[in-house]
């Protein structure tokens, strides 16, 4: 991910995170700043995003796991 592309994302999840959202890497508690290097610099895969709701439907959270790329 170019160093353009990270900015947005950074912002984006520190709206989340000023509105409640809690953000995890990997399985772990998170940053946006820590989340948008990882895009950055993840090499052989990607990084999936996942939602969680709440009852009513509204983000709780975000997770965000590494999926290795299989093809060689």
């Amino acid at each position: 991910m170019s160093r353009k592309l990270d900015k947005p994302l950074k912002k984006e999840l520190e709206s989340y995170q000023e509105a409640g959202v809690a953000l995890w890497l990997d399985g772990r508690p998170s940053t946006p700043k820590k989340i948008a290097k990882a895009h950055k610099i993840a090499e052989d895969g990607v990084y999936m995003r996942d939602y969680v709701e709440d009852e009513k439907g509204e983000i709780k959270g975000i997770k965000f796991d590494f999926i290795k790329n299989e093809i060689k």
